[in-house]
């Protein structure tokens, strides 16, 4: 097990350091641009035309940094751009096989198939959720540069909170990966709903019905008051095990 993990990691290893880079980047420009958003908010209130855009400002008015930081790093920098490393890294988990026609050798090897299937989970896991935590916890330092204030406890749930989410959606493109014969159809399959979803958060009246409405400004302004949203965390976990356990039966059951 341990071979067969390092060796799936090692595949996954730059891909993995790009995507902390970039989380990591576009978090300390969101960080250094705070000041100039913040003496700007009321004159940004009155261009934006979304009514969620709208409560981004209105809680930042209400509560300043925490907000802002929220959106910046949880709703935009990991829901985004972690769902783009799931779908570029975990679209091919076991639909590569299939598409370059390797899968008759990988499942030869004295390792069941649901053992392959969990330890590349679990690496593709650990590669994507990771990178969440590193990036938020040295926004604690970087928010000093701007003479603001994160909390070590409120950081690490909001962290934790996404990363169920991230979870969540990593369990849908693994399911889908062992459904498909084509290693990006995955990944293509998941974007295209998210980012349904995401257009339907736009629209007022629908907005509630989103994925992304789990993970809005109004949820980690709970977690930073010390509400953490337990239910909805469990019903990402939920959906999580609930689609693994689809697809390890699926990859039981399939032929090559």
């Amino acid at each position: 097990m341990i071979a067969l993990a390092r060796q799936y990691a090692r595949g996954l290893f730059w891909l993995t350091l790009g995507y902390f880079l970039i989380l990591e980047a576009a978090m300390v420009a969101a960080i250094f641009y705070w000041p100039k958003f913040r003496d700007n908010t009321p004159a940004l209130a009155k261009l934006i035309p979304f009514q969620s855009l709208q409560d981004l400002l209105t809680a930042v008015q209400q509560s300043g940094y925490w907000p802002y930081f929220a959106i910046q790093q949880w709703f935009k920098g990991c829901s985004l751009f972690g769902l783009a490393a799931i779908a570029f890294m975990g679209s091919g988990i076991i639909a590569r096989e299939a598409d370059q026609r390797t899968a008759e050798f990988l499942f030869s090897r004295p390792v069941s198939r649901r053992t392959i299937l969990r330890v590349r989970t679990a690496v593709l896991a650990f590669a994507i959720l990771v990178p969440v935590y590193l990036s938020s916890i040295s926004a604690i330092w970087f928010s000093r540069a701007v003479d603001e204030w994160l909390p070590w406890k409120a950081t690490l749930l909001a962290s934790s909170y996404i990363a169920c989410f991230l979870l969540m959606l990593i369990a849908a493109t693994v399911l889908i990966s062992v459904l498909s014969t084509h290693q990006l159809r995955a990944g293509v399959i998941v974007v295209g709903i998210v980012l349904l979803s995401f257009a339907q958060y736009l629209i007022q009246g629908i907005d509630q019905w989103s994925l992304f409405a789990t993970i809005d400004v109004w949820t980690f302004m709970k977690i930073g008051a010390g509400e953490f949203p337990y239910f909805r965390a469990g019903c990402f976990l939920g959906a999580s095990v609930g689609m693994l356990a689809l697809a390890e039966k699926l990859l039981e059951r399939r032929t090559w």
